[in-house]
């Protein structure tokens, strides 16, 4: 199983150029090297683009190459002038500077047009056009571009994508319709079609039903918004009917496409029936409004759509996830042999492609992915993340006692966490 990326080397008159995972690089942004000197690339049905901000400049980082240091007290009682006002004078002088530079490239088969202050190149060839920026930006290289990088704000689990699911082909599938569902209204609506206005999720724990969510909301270019306990039930009379009224009123105002999450449902509203005492009537209240809610939500507001996950699907009673309300109930079971091997390449490869940088190496090169699913009968994808954590903590925890860095995470140290965890399923 191929963990770490590909890796495309070329060089062109002293430039060198590293592109990784090429054939992950679609429509929209491009991760790379260049955006210090105001560059950005994209990639477009049509081939690609990289527009130079030919005005831009690293003003933080100039001014913090003058502040301090023995270069910063110079200038400083030369002139006079605080290390950060000259880093100001000085990006402006680049600035100008950089407007006066070619225009033209000497690559036939990149365009190269100016857009205001900016230029715009555009090629077929994503190695001519990044090559083409480097000559005008006066850049040597080597360059690395790469499939766009993830928001540094975002953390894993905000991040996440169907295409990081691992082991759930059939229920990864379904979201995939629901996704395509949302992207292409005018669709829908000219056949008169309906996407699904819920979907309940249920299985054990850490097999993955809050990442589902996660990732759909990622897939329709939406938010998460996820409803706790807290946030319905309440002791005072009334309260509780009120919350589930101000969450739907809330989601029926939403302009934008949402996935509203009701994890751990059957703790938010399990059943309907006989109501004995002030909790069972509350419980019975709730759950009415919600139902009302749920039959006309989409009518209202098709940006909504409802992800409902139980780990006690037999709590939860029927007359709530009916179809209509929820039509699409899909099991997450915990995952089989492939299904192991699938869920823990993709950890694998997400941790590899965050932290292998400048040399450095994580995992060594005898992990066996197959082998190591094999020996973790029982274990989820939660588990999974759990015992990767804890090799990554005892290597980290190495270098800081001993004040070197050990040797990779190998199979065996591998195998050794894997078989400390405590099966979550």
């Amino acid at each position: 199983m191929q963990l770490r990326p590909e890796i495309e080397l070329v060089e062109v008159s002293g430039r060198s150029l590293r592109i990784i995972d090429a054939h992950l690089i679609t429509d929209g942004p491009i991760g790379h090297d260049l955006p210090d000197r105001g560059v950005v690339l994209t990639a477009g049905p049509d081939g690609y683009t990289a527009r130079w901000s030919r005005g831009f400049v690293n003003l933080p980082g100039l001014a913090r190459a003058f502040v301090g240091g023995a270069t910063g007290g110079a200038l400083f009682r030369l002139l006079g002038l605080p290390g950060a006002v000259l880093g100001a004078v000085i990006a402006v002088g680049l600035a100008r500077t950089a407007k006066d530079r070619p225009t033209t490239v000497p690559d036939p088969t990149v365009t190269v047009v100016e857009d205001g202050p900016d230029l715009v190149l555009r090629s077929a060839d994503l190695a001519s056009l990044v090559f083409a920026v480097m000559e005008l930006t006066g850049a040597t290289g080597p360059v690395t571009v790469s499939p766009a990088l993830q928001q540094p704000s975002l953390t894993d689990s905000e991040a996440v994508r169907l295409d990081d699911v691992g082991g759930l082909d059939e229920v990864v599938a379904q979201f995939r319709d629901v996704a395509v569902s949302f992207r292409h209204p005018e669709v829908m609506a000219r056949w008169g079609a309906t996407r699904p206005q819920g979907i309940l999720l249920y299985g054990p724990p850490g097999t993955g039903k809050t990442m589902l969510a996660r990732a759909l909301a990622n897939e329709i270019g939406g938010e998460l918004r996820e409803i706790r306990t807290p946030e319905i039930l309440d002791k005072w009379v009334g309260n509780s009917e009120k919350n589930i009224q101000r969450i739907f009123a809330d989601a029926r105002r939403l302009d934008h496409p949402t996935v509203l999450l009701f994890d751990e449902f059957d703790s938010i509203i399990s059943y309907t029936g006989a109501a004995f005492d002030a909790a069972g009537q509350m419980i019975n209240a709730v759950a009415g409004i919600f139902k009302q809610e749920m039959n006309t939500l989409i009518e209202h507001n098709p940006n909504v759509i409802v992800v409902a996950t139980t780990n006690f699907p037999d709590r939860v009673d029927s007359s709530l996830i009916r179809s209509g309300r929820f039509d699409l109930k899909l099991a997450v079971p915990p995952p089989g042999p492939a299904a192991r091997a699938d869920i823990l390449g993709k950890l694998l490869r997400r941790l590899i492609a965050r932290h292998e940088v400048g040399g450095f190496r994580l995992f060594a090169d005898d992990v066996d992915v197959p082998a190591l699913a094999a020996a973790a009968t029982g274990l989820t994808g939660a588990d999974f993340k759990e015992a990767l954590r804890r090799a990554q903590l005892d290597k980290a925890m190495h270098e800081a006692r001993q004040g070197r860095p050990p040797s990779p995470i190998t199979q065996a140290d591998l195998l050794a966490v894997i078989a400390a965890v405590r099966p979550t399923a």
